[in-house]
């Protein structure tokens, strides 16, 4: 018997994003402006309109987001102003003065400065590596995002959310299981000169008798089945 486990290909930041913030559920609530707020990390694939550009402390990060939230959200005192239609000279400054408590908020968690710098319109094509999140106003959804930081950003992210949690068990990665079911012994010369629809006889574990198969799984999982055309019948998993 021999197997092939086939894994999707995953960066080294993306194993390391897995890793401190999607081993376990991460949500965050808080009452703002007299409405709650809740932001959840959760992996997810969305189409961003707009890109933030921050300063956490000394490092450059970008926020990107499925839709710019309403001023209002921020602050009541923004109530019917769309951000859009602002003159473009004063845009980052309206959004800079809705976002100042929310931002210092966020600057006291993580005890380190926080500076919006940009505000910008993407297209949402273009794949994001960072942390995924959705954010929620009362029962609403009120934006979905992702934010792209170095490493040491995430870091300090992680030890103000809570304890680094253990490291990610890969359960739900793509993989591919091959069986072998059977094997032989070739000479050198007769491994050479094999040609297409040649035929090798397998004289080991041949299934014409015994019909059954054991795969071990990733994590040392056993799976007990017998071994038909079309597949194999589980009868009984261990592990």
């Amino acid at each position: 018997m021999g197997q092939n486990l086939v894994l999707k290909k995953i960066s080294r930041n993306n194993v390391f994003i897995d890793n401190i913030f999607y081993g376990r559920e991460v949500s965050l609530a808080l009452q703002w402006d007299g409405r709650p707020i809740g932001i959840e990390v959760r992996r997810q694939d969305r189409r961003f309109s707009t890109a933030i550009k921050l300063t956490i402390g000394r490092y450059a990060c970008t926020l990107f987001l499925e839709v710019l939230p309403p001023l209002a959200t921020f602050s009541k005192q923004f109530d019917g102003i769309d951000f859009f239609s602002l003159p473009k000279e004063i845009c980052l400054l309206a959004f800079q003065s809705a976002t100042e408590a929310l931002k210092t908020h966020f600057s006291n968690i993580l005890k380190t400065e926080i500076s919006i710098d940009a505000i910008e319109k993407v297209a949402g094509d273009e794949a994001k590596e960072g942390i995924d999140f959705v954010v929620t106003s009362g029962q609403n959804h009120v934006s979905a995002g992702t934010l792209v930081a170095p490493r040491e950003i995430l870091v300090l992210l992680a030890k103000n959310i809570g304890d680094t949690p253990p490291l990610h068990r890969f359960d739900n990665l793509e993989m591919t299981y091959r069986i072998c079911v059977g094997s032989t012994w070739l000479s050198k010369e007769d491994y050479r000169e094999l040609c297409e629809e040649d035929v090798v006889f397998l004289d080991q574990h041949d299934l014409a008798k015994e019909k059954k198969v054991d795969i071990v799984g990733f994590g040392g999982m056993k799976i007990r089945g017998n071994f038909t055309p079309s597949g194999v019948v589980i009868r009984q998993i261990v592990g």
